[in-house]
């Protein structure tokens, strides 16, 4: 499946899961699609979209999507080669751990209301993938 049908069925809802490595696929999507300055609104609205028919649209976190955006941003840019979301998984393998998050931010952060609600920068170290 192209990154444009993953792309279409994913905001179709015909998507039945989403794996970590489905989210980085998405992103890097949407990035390619549009560009970063459309890409967080498109993957805002798609995540919670998602997360509300599936009945839980408490798991939309908004930090913890932009902050993975940027993750992803930021490899794509030190790993210009690598086209697509498998591709950039394989070039940058700490995108393709879900933890990799938590090197920049800490649980009270995450866990937090405020960080589901809105953007919180890290609190442990700027968002790069150069920290592994």
């Amino acid at each position: 499946m192209t990154d444009e049908e993953f792309v279409a069925r994913f905001e179709r809802g015909e998507i039945e899961s989403f794996r970590h490595a489905d989210h980085v696929r998405l992103a890097c999507a949407y990035l390619d699609a549009c560009g970063r300055a459309e890409a967080l609104p498109r993957l805002e609205a798609g995540l919670l979209a998602f997360a509300t028919r599936k009945g839980v649209p408490e798991k939309f976190h908004r930090t913890l999507t932009r902050a993975w955006l940027e993750l992803v941003a930021d490899a794509r840019a030190r790993h210009a080669g690598a086209i697509g979301g498998d591709a950039l998984l394989a070039a940058c393998p700490p995108l393709a751990e879900p933890q990799f998050i938590r090197r920049f931010y800490s649980e009270a952060v995450l866990a937090s209301a405020a960080a589901r609600r809105d953007w919180i920068g890290p609190d442990l170290r700027p968002l790069s993938t150069t920290v592994y």
